[in-house]
């Protein structure tokens, strides 16, 4: 499947394999392929089940770890047939693992020897694992609030890991100063983590067919926007006869979603940063974000601390332990069903991003409120 990296701001192109971790304009970079094949391999139950369907540079052979292929829940929620897909099964935890094995397996045949990374904790863990499969040396910047049980993680893994006082924005701007002759392999601005991350579409298709909805957590937008375009494509290329409307999710403690969507500051910001998954300060594929939204009927749920709280709550009532931005997309149904945005009998596909064993001491603190 020939691709090429592309910039949807100024129409520059570049080789797959170029290492580039954004268009020399500044914009992300895009995956622009001349086709798409939807031919999973039989018998393999996995990310790499959609090999024909990902953009690899040449004769790169998969970097894995076993992920994708996770399970998917289905339940009865306020008339609703929700479908919670299980994505914290991944190996480290994470759906992040999908773009990681994608990004390395690509870093690798492009003889990268060291990459860097800046994360709030689950991107970071997974690049770390990676990144020792692959034999790239790895640094991981976080900052210092990060949950111990991910930074626990990085440093399991064998990467250097390196934390910053100051928040989240501090950390990008440390590692970005300090990269030195290795790669920046962000996972915000990485083509490679939307592209990944549609396997979650084509594996739900397989088994379920093409949902009304899809409610997911934005941070980086990587995951919202990998499932977008994988339903979209199913849909370009004749494989299905629909799409889902695409619901966003952000907290209250960081809602840069809704102005760019709605043009005005959001009124009611929480100070206490609740779902640090998606407490990311300025990502750089926002505006994709919101054009995925509008063109597919979809909207953006903010959702505050008490909700998350019950989210927690409900899914560990169903045996289901996930970390609070996991949770969001919990009360985010709740809101969309009774404002009338997803109707009685609909089909909701819901991921849930991160395991809540790496953050049980946020849990327990969020559980007394």
């Amino acid at each position: 499947m020939p691709c090429t990296l592309k910039c949807p701001d100024c129409g520059r192109e570049y080789r797959l394999g170029s290492l580039m971790w954004r268009c020399e304009c500044g914009a992300p970079l895009q995956v622009s392929c001349d086709s798409f094949e939807f031919r999973p391999v039989h018998g393999l139950r996995s990310m790499w089940r959609y090999r024909a369907s990902l953009p690899l540079v040449d004769r790169a052979e998969p970097v894995t770890l076993g992920e994708g292929g996770t399970p998917t829940l289905k339940v009865e929620m306020l008339g609703l047939r929700v479908f919670f897909k299980l994505e914290f099964l991944n190996p480290t935890g994470s759906f992040k693992d999908r773009g990681s094995s994608l990004m390395v397996t690509n870093l690798k045949a492009s003889r990268v020897a060291e990459l860097v990374e800046d994360s709030s904790g689950n991107a970071g863990a997974s690049i770390s694992a990676y990144s020792s499969a692959a034999g790239i040396n790895c640094r991981i910047y976080t900052p210092a609030t990060a949950p111990h049980g991910k930074k626990l993680q990085i440093r399991l893994y064998g990467a250097r890991l390196v934390e910053v006082e100051g928040g989240r924005g501090e950390a990008t701007r440390r590692a970005l100063g300090e990269l030195g002759n290795a790669f920046y392999a962000s996972h915000l601005w990485s083509p490679f983590f939307p592209e990944a991350n549609a396997t979650i579409a084509y594996e739900f298709y397989e088994e379920n067919g093409v949902p009304d909805a899809v409610v997911a957590p934005v941070g980086s937008g990587g995951l919202f926007l990998g499932v977008y375009l994988g339903f979209k494509r199913l849909h370009e290329y004749g494989y299905s006869g629909s799409r889902p409307r695409m619901f966003a999710v952000q907290s209250a403690s960081n809602p840069i979603l809704y102005e760019a969507l709605h043009g005005k500051p959001y009124e009611n910001i929480e100070a206490e940063p609740v779902a640090d998954g998606i407490m990311v300060p300025n990502p750089p594929r926002l505006g994709e974000v919101v054009e995925s939204i509008r063109e597919s009927g979809g909207g953006l749920v903010v959702v505050d601390k008490r909700g998350i709280v019950e989210g927690l709550k409900t899914l560990a009532k169903q045996g289901i332990l996930v970390e609070p931005t996991s949770a969001t997309v919990v009360p985010a149904i709740r809101r969309l069903a009774e404002e009338g945005l997803v109707d009685r009998g609909e089909s909701v596909l819901a991921p849930l991003t991160g395991s809540g064993l790496k953050a049980l001491e946020k849990i327990e603190r969020l559980l007394e409120y």
